[in-house]
């Protein structure tokens, strides 16, 4: 058996156990790409087929907004759509933005367990005034948080 093999069982038992697990990519230092992180499993559960993402954030963190995010959904009853801002999600009463994902198939370890690939959301996190990186007035660098 693989590393690879050996991780995506690890994988697969954190879906049993919680319903869903979050990936973790970190950033890479020599192209300034930020890290980011999506959740696996997720689309299995009922009424949902889609998974989500978020970009540019430390590990601990992307896993809290990934699970806050994922319950925030099964509470409100909410689907995802294109620009549907979440809010109660961040401190300080900012909100959530989704996007879709334009490449879920980049998101490999959803391919490598499921081989088929959903509809993953990225969860886009405004600058402290709630502005979002598609916005002029945004005060983010652009490599903060990469659109995935």
């Amino acid at each position: 058996m693989t590393n690879t093999d050996l991780y995506l069982r690890r994988v697969e038992g954190i879906i049993a156990h919680h319903g869903h697990a979050v990936q973790y990519v970190g950033g890479d230092p020599d192209t300034g790409a930020p890290p980011f992180a999506y959740t696996v499993g997720l689309h299995t559960r009922p009424d949902r087929d889609y998974e989500l993402a978020v970009s540019g954030l430390r590990a601990e963190t992307s896993q809290a907004l990934l699970n806050t995010l994922s319950a925030a959904f099964a509470d409100r009853d909410l689907a995802p759509a294109d620009g549907l801002e979440i809010s109660g999600i961040l401190q300080g009463g900012l909100a959530i933005r989704l996007r879709p994902v334009s490449r879920p198939e980049d998101l490999g370890i959803i391919y490598a367990i499921y081989r088929t690939t959903p509809p993953v959301w990225q969860a886009l996190w405004p600058d402290q005034r709630g502005h979002f990186p598609d916005d002029d007035r945004c005060r983010l660098p652009l490599q903060a948080q990469a659109l995935l």
